[in-house]
């Protein structure tokens, strides 16, 4: 399947991306410079919803940061001080941990995805089928690797999600909607759980050219479910760029995070990544991929250039580096055309 019909947003803008954007089919992206915000769009505009996979996980650090900021928690707060785990190999293991992905958790479970191959099943499988009960259950379960040391983990972003739901006495949807979506007026962002709560105007992404079904993934849904549009996400940037929302407060880094080979000299903070551009500057970023989709949120502080973009299809793993690159050097580090 080629690229959708229409064009939305800046005509400059789209002129200058669209070389970049060959080959994927729907593109909704937003370019965020000082106070100014362009938007451009290949089949979609800055209201079409998409899924932003991991890119949920920054979310999920706002709400944690927020608790702190509240008191309700510390970083340094345990497992076992939330949920009984003294049977746990994670009981001593810190939210810090758990938002920085230095918990020693594996990406996903093994009973959350079944015995096929996990990243078959999550690609094509509509729902996963464990709720958060289940899901904490499930993750506290797993057996630890190379705790203190950077190993990226959905798993370990759903565990802390529904910890700190049980430390507020609600859902992870309802803490999420309660503390960030609603006082941020992130009002086409959301966190389906299952196929019901899909938003409304939703469609198929493209995994091999063909329909994918959407990853609604229930218990695991904190870490990759969410879904949003580029209009939101901009904000979400800015709010970020600006401290204007509670997660702009764990931007300091925690551990050395290499994304090899492109990122080499990457940290992870709570939750966003810091690393470089390829012009040098300095970028907080956060990217997302599910079976249908692939996202992008980052800024520069020091130029207060930022770039949110969402794709409706799966680039391959060479094209998605490319995409990220090409697309961050080009508006980052040497700024839109206008």
């Amino acid at each position: 399947m080629g690229q959708a019909s229409g064009r939305s947003g800046d005509p400059a803008l789209l002129a200058q991306v669209e070389p970049h954007l060959r080959g994927l089919n729907r593109v909704a992206l937003a370019y965020v410079d000082g106070d100014a915000t362009r938007y451009a769009g290949i089949g979609a505009d800055e209201r079409t919803p998409f899924e932003i996979g991991s890119v949920s996980k920054t979310f999920c650090g706002a709400v944690l940061m927020d608790m702190v900021a509240t008191g309700e928690v510390t970083l340094d707060t345990t497992v076992t001080e939330i949920v009984d785990a003294n049977e746990s190999e994670l009981a001593r293991v810190t939210l810090q941990e758990l938002a920085s992905h230095t918990s020693g958790l594996p990406d996903f479970t093994p009973s959350q995805t079944g015995s096929r191959n996990a990243w078959f099943g999550l690609f094509h499988a509509d729902g996963a089928h464990q709720d958060g009960d289940e899901t904490v259950s499930d993750v506290l379960g797993q057996c630890l690797e190379a705790r203190g040391e950077y190993s990226y983990s959905t798993a370990g972003i759903a565990l802390l999600a529904h910890l700190l739901a049980r430390k507020a006495g609600a859902t992870y949807k309802e803490l999420l909607t309660e503390r960030i979506l609603e006082p941020l007026s992130l009002r086409d962002t959301h966190l389906p759980v299952n196929r019901g709560g899909l938003p409304k105007g939703w469609e198929k992404g493209l995994l091999g050219g063909r329909p994918a079904e959407p990853w609604t993934l229930n218990g695991l849904a904190p870490g990759g479910g969410m879904w949003s549009t580029s209009a939101d996400l901009a904000s979400w940037m800015r709010l970020t760029r600006d401290e204007r929302q509670p997660g702009a407060a764990g931007l300091e880094p925690v551990a050395s995070a290499p994304i090899l080979p492109w990122m080499p000299e990457a940290q992870i903070a709570i939750t966003w990544v810091r690393a470089t551009t390829p012009g040098g500057e300095d970028l907080i970023f956060h990217n997302g991929l599910t079976g249908s989709h692939h996202s992008f949120v980052g800024y520069c502080p020091r130029t207060g250039r930022g770039l949110a973009y969402i794709v409706n299809s799966v680039p391959t793993g060479a094209q998605l580096v490319m995409l990220q690159g090409d697309l961050v050097g080009a508006l980052l580090d040497e700024g839109a055309s206008t």
